[in-house]
C-alpha cells in the first residue's frame, strides 16, 4: 500500500513539472498596441449670406453677397525631429458665390440683379501647433467686373478645423471700406480691424 502510494505521488509531480513546461513553451500571444487614429480628413460648406459696405466712398450703398465656400481640410502628419512641426493643415477651398448692388437710400430701394460673381478653387498648406491659432487671409477676385474688387476673407485655422472669422470687399487699389462679418452695418462708423483671436462666437468647424 506504501509502494502505491508513493508510485501515485511520483506520477503526479512528473504530471505538474510536464504541464509547466509545455506552458512555458507555448508561443506568447502580444496584442496589437496600435490604437486606430481619427479621420485627420473631413470637409464641411460655409455659407456666405451677408450685407457689406460698398468699397466706394458712397453712402448707404451696399453688396448683397450669395452662396457658399466648400472646404476639404487634411491634417498631413509629419516625422520630423522636434521642435520641428509634427503635421501641417492641407487646406482646400472652392468659392463659389454672387454679388449684387442694393441701395437703401434710393426711392425706392434699389436691387441690381447681378454686380459680379466669384467662381475659384484655392489650395493652402499651413503649419499651426496643437494649441495654436494661424490666421489665414485669402482675396478672391470678383469676376464680371473692370474695377478689381476682390473678397478678402480671414480663416481661423486650429489643429480641430476652419472657421471664416471676417469678410469685407476691398478694391484693387488699397481703397478698401472694412466691414466684420460680426458687426451690425446699419453704423456710420467703420469698426476696427480685428485682432488675432477669435472672439468666442466664432466656432470652429470640425
Amino acid at each position: 500500500m506504501k509502494k502505491l502510494f508513493l508510485t501515485l505521488v511520483t506520477f503526479s509531480l512528473l504530471f505538474v513539472i510536464g504541464c509547466q513546461e509545455n506552458s512555458i513553451t507555448d508561443p506568447i500571444t502580444v496584442e496589437p498596441t496600435n490604437k486606430v487614429q481619427p479621420d485627420p480628413s473631413h470637409q464641411g460648406t460655409i455659407t456666405l449670406e451677408r450685407m457689406l459696405r460698398n468699397p466706394y466712398p458712397v453712402m448707404n450703398s451696399y453688396f448683397i453677397i450669395n452662396g457658399a465656400i466648400e472646404y476639404e481640410y487634411t491634417k498631413v502628419y509629419l516625422d520630423p525631429i522636434p521642435p520641428a512641426p509634427q503635421f501641417y493643415i492641407s487646406l482646400q477651398l472652392s468659392v463659389s458665390a454672387d454679388l449684387t448692388y442694393f441701395c437703401t437710400v434710393c426711392s425706392p430701394p434699389y436691387e441690381d440683379t447681378l454686380a459680379g460673381f466669384i467662381s475659384l478653387d484655392t489650395n493652402d498648406d499651413v503649419y499651426v501647433s496643437e494649441d495654436g491659432i494661424f490666421l489665414l487671409e485669402k482675396s478672391f477676385p470678383i469676376q464680371g467686373r473692370e474695377d478689381g474688387m476682390v473678397l478678402v476673407c480671414r480663416f481661423l485655422v486650429t489643429a480641430d478645423g476652419v472657421g471664416l472669422n471676417e469678410m469685407w470687399l476691398a478694391l484693387a487699389d488699397g481703397n478698401s471700406n472694412y466691414v466684420s462679418s460680426r458687426n451690425d452695418l446699419g453704423r456710420d462708423e467703420n469698426p476696427d480691424p480685428p485682432n488675432i483671436y477669435p472672439p468666442k462666437e466664432i466656432q470652429i468647424t470640425q
